[in-house]
């Protein structure tokens, strides 16, 4: 059941919760307008406040994303994103994601408040993924950027309110403008799941059903 930010903040002083492990985003410091973004570094911020221990687990996009445009990959051989092809940037495998948050869970000894980056194995861009795509579907996948404003219209037609819509195109913005190469890799942040096993492993299965 959903609950607001503020009961969630309050559950956590009065149920003496002690440390918390929060999904959140790249790009604290980089801009104070990122829609998505921005409101997931201010509920880091809430949680903080409350005073309990906390990791905030800070990733750019998530290479399981892409599983939304498994179809024009399979029908078109391409797929779409308001985005630059030649912009490289860091992506995630969601089972890293949770590999880190477990471990994170299940570690007792941590304590204070510190974000997390979880920033895959490597930076790619939407042309170079398009590229791994095509080798282990064996078949041609390009990527074709279209205009932010056409994510607008689509978002809208299928029911976002204007404020969602808007809050995705600030942050698609925001990123195409370099929000997610802020945080310099270290080989903490490296996690392991690569795009190309990503696809083996998950896209494929999917293109091919």
């Amino acid at each position: 059941m959903w609950t607001s930010p503020g009961r969630r903040a309050t559950a956590i002083k009065s149920q003496g919760v002690k440390r918390v492990v929060g999904v959140s985003a790249l790009g604290r410091g980089v801009t104070g307008h990122a829609g998505h973004v921005s409101a997931s570094l201010k509920m880091d911020d809430l949680i903080a406040s409350t005073g309990v221990s906390y990791r905030a687990l800070t990733m750019p996009s998530f290479m399981d994303n892409i599983l939304r445009q498994a179809e024009p990959i399979k029908n078109q051989g391409m797929f779409f994103w308001p985005i630059s092809g030649d912009r490289k940037a860091p992506t995630c495998a969601t089972r890293d994601i949770a590999a880190v948050a477990a471990k994170l869970l299940l570690d007792p000894s941590w304590s204070g408040q510190a974000s997390v980056p979880v920033l895959g194995p490597e930076d790619l861009s939407f042309n170079d993924m398009a590229q791994i795509m095509s080798d282990v579907l064996e078949k041609p996948v390009r990527f074709q950027q279209i205009p932010v404003e056409d994510v607008r219209s689509r978002l809208l037609g299928n029911g976002y309110s204007e404020a969602m819509a808007q809050a995705m195109v600030d942050m698609l913005t925001a990123k195409n403008e370099g929000l997610d190469n802020a945080e310099s890799r270290t080989p903490q942040s490296t996690t392991p799941t690569s795009f190309r096993q990503w696809c083996e492993d998950v896209l494929k299965p999917a293109v091919l059903s």
